[in-house]
This record gives C-alpha cells, sequence and structure tokens, in this order.
C-alpha cells in the first residue's frame, strides 16, 4: 500500500498560525454553538476566561488555516507520508489540552505518524494511520496535542 511506514515517529515539517478572535466567532457560529463566551469578551471573562477561549474541536478547522498545504496536494505532510489525497478519509480526531488557548496566540504545530496498521474492507485493504501534532504557543509552551486517525483505501474504483 501507500503509506511509508519509515516516516513512524519523524516530525514532519513545522507550521504556524495565529489564533483569530474573529476565526472563533466564525467557528462557533458554523457549528452551531451559541455559547457566549465563544462571541463575547465579557460573557468569556464572566466565565473565568480571559478572553475568548476556542470552541473544543476548533483545532480540527485551525489545521486547515495553518498546514493549507495538506489540502492543496503541493508540498505538504500529506504527500511526504504518501498518504494518496484521492483515496484518504477522516477517521476520528481527539483533542487534549494542556492550556488555554486565546486570541493572539500563535501556535506552532508539529505533526509525527505515530502508527500504521492494515485491515480487510468490504472493498480491498485499508491502512488504518494515526498520527499526533503537538502545538505549541508562543511562548515555547506545550497547549494541545491532536490525535487524528486517517484510512487509506486501497483504490480502484
Amino acid at each position: 500500500m501507500a503509506i511509508k511506514r519509515e516516516m513512524i515517529g519523524q516530525p514532519l515539517p513545522a507550521y504556524t498560525f495565529e489564533v483569530e478572535r474573529g476565526k472563533i466567532r466564525e467557528f462557533a457560529a458554523a457549528i452551531g454553538d451559541t455559547n457566549p463566551i465563544y462571541s463575547s469578551v465579557e460573557a468569556a471573562q464572566a466565565a473565568g476566561y480571559s478572553d475568548l477561549p476556542i470552541p473544543p474541536t476548533f483545532p480540527t478547522a485551525a489545521g486547515f488555516w495553518g498546514a493549507p498545504a495538506d489540502y492543496e496536494g503541493t508540498n505538504s505532510s500529506s504527500s511526504d507520508l504518501g498518504f494518496p489525497v484521492t483515496r484518504t478519509l477522516h477517521g476520528e480526531e481527539e483533542y487534549t489540552y494542556l492550556a488555554p488557548i486565546y486570541p493572539g496566540d500563535k501556535l506552532t504545530g508539529v505533526r509525527r505518524l505515530m502508527d500504521v496498521r492494515e485491515k480487510a474492507g468490504k472493498l480491498g485493504k485499508m491502512e488504518i494511520a494515526v498520527m499526533e501534532t503537538v502545538y505549541t504557543n508562543q511562548h515555547g509552551q506545550e497547549v494541545l496535542r491532536a490525535r487524528t486517525v486517517a484510512i487509506v483505501t486501497e483504490g480502484g474504483q
């Protein structure tokens, strides 16, 4: 199959993005989360935050903003790992928050392939890849770990 197992444990190129207040509001609206802590600084502060916190699944979209080459198919970590874009499916996401993330934070993500296993499916073999991205903020503090499972199908159709 396609995934480069020799890449297990190897860091891929880092990417950096800034957390924007408008993107937090936009994301909360897009997922239908009406909790005012995601749109009002006053409501966030009344709830004990210093600013708008990021919604729990915000890192999924932030990955698109921070590492756009992955989704354009050029010079991407996906191609570094041997993931064929047209045969890769999203399996799951899991986030571990280690510190608050607020507007103005500059996050740097470093992704690693952690594991690959094969499984037989109804349409042929599949490779199931587990990746982890560790995010640090502008102070070098680790603030988030994201675990992603991707499924690469055998193809043919």
